[in-house]
């Protein structure tokens, strides 16, 4: 088996799981640029891995490069199957492998970068996903919302996609994503956080994509009228646009930020929050989103394909409107001015995830089906 990606960063939050399992039953070798996200360290899994230089943005001449490497990689290696996670990585590795004449090549959807773009730039991005899904013998979406949405705008047909289960790539691990009250303790007092403020958390990158900028115009609006609110923001600034955003803060609101950047421990930061916010324009299902409602907190999530199946609306969390700052600010002030009803939110957050997304459950559907999938190739 042939995994192809971006960076390790991918493989740290959403498949590592599922290459140590997949690791029992076949000679795994991972395709992924190792100059990328080098804060992440080394993945800790015994496969074989093999720098290749696929950058996120289109860089053609690079991007050929890239394709020619995995291309030979392929044909010498004589792969059974490939699988490719990620658009840039899901282009070349599905191309490669078509052109090498590999019998089985899947491609996960996780997202799609097209959707919040416009004019030809959408376009473009989306030629080239049809193109992925076209080089593709089988096709993996992590939400039904997603594949509908995939359907829709005719990038792949219904009958080659598939939702596995309820859906996402890798479920949560709910040991280490839990209530966990000395945590919480410890991390309020480590930022300077008393235990009676109330905490917003954002986990992801900082991308414009992600909404960063409409969280932060939102928190704005909102704690001017709560003194006791702050917000916590967590993960890798890749634009480096948070930080200057934050500091153009009125001091008062600016006093009540932290930006934490990269950890690999997001679920002590979750465990001393309130509720996550996830106001992104573009999202396969809203990882973040899970992880937080198993350590018992609700979630505000902007209504697009992908976090409308992560939040039940009104039950585990609310829904607002893509971009609509004021809408965001108003479901701030709706957990804010309810906290037994927000408490009572992130209670069947956890129950839900409890019952449907365990990550255990979600990778041995993976590793059974990529399993399946070369038994009935075999028996052709």
């Amino acid at each position: 088996m042939c995994v192809v990606t971006t960076t390790p960063l991918i493989i740290h939050f959403f498949f590592k799981k599922h290459l140590q399992e997949l690791a029992k039953y076949f000679d795994v070798t991972l395709l992924i640029n190792q100059t990328l996200d080098q804060y992440v360290g080394d993945i800790g899994v015994s496969i074989k891995v093999v720098d290749v230089p696929i950058e996120r943005k289109i860089n053609i001449l690079n991007d050929l490069r890239a394709l020619f490497k995995i291309i030979k990689i392929i044909r010498i290696e004589s792969f059974d199957i490939v699988v490719s996670i990620s658009p840039k990585a899901g282009l070349l590795g599905m191309s490669s492998a078509f052109m090498a004449r590999t019998s089985k090549r899947v491609h996960i959807f996780q997202g799609e970068i097209w959707a919040a773009k416009q004019f030809l730039s959408r376009f473009i991005l989306k030629l080239l996903d049809k193109l992925t899904a076209l080089c593709a013998t089988d096709i993996l979406s992590v939400s039904e919302s997603e594949r509908q949405f995939l359907i829709k705008e005719k990038v792949t047909f219904s009958k080659k996609i598939q939702v596995l289960g309820n859906g996402t790539i890798c479920g949560v691990d709910v040991g280490r994503f839990r209530p966990d009250p000395e945590m919480r303790q410890h991390i309020r007092n480590d930022l300077g956080i008393s235990e009676t403020a109330s905490i917003c958390i954002f986990v992801g990158r900082l991308t414009k994509d992600k909404g960063i900028l409409d969280l932060v115009a939102a928190f704005a609006r909102i704690a001017k009228e709560n003194t006791n609110f702050w917000l916590l923001v967590v993960g890798p600034d890749e634009e480096f646009i948070v930080e200057p955003i934050l500091n153009g803060l009125e001091p008062m609101l600016r006093a009540r930020t932290r930006l934490i950047g990269f950890t690999r421990h997001p679920e002590n930061y979750m465990a001393a929050s309130d509720f996550l916010c996830l106001p992104s324009y573009r999202e396969g299902f809203g990882m973040t989103i899970l992880e937080a409602a198993a350590t018992q907190i609700p979630s505000i999530g902007s209504r697009i394909y992908g976090i409308t199946d992560a939040i039940v609306e009104n039950q585990t969390g609310i829904l607002f409107e893509s971009g609509d700052v004021r809408g965001l600010s108003q479901a701030m002030g709706q957990l804010l001015s309810n906290p037994e009803h927000t408490s009572q939110m992130g209670y069947w957050a956890r129950h839900r995830v409890m019952k449907d997304f365990t990550s255990d459950r979600v990778v041995q559907r993976y590793v059974l089906y990529l399993r399946q999938l070369l038994d009935l190739s075999s028996n052709q």
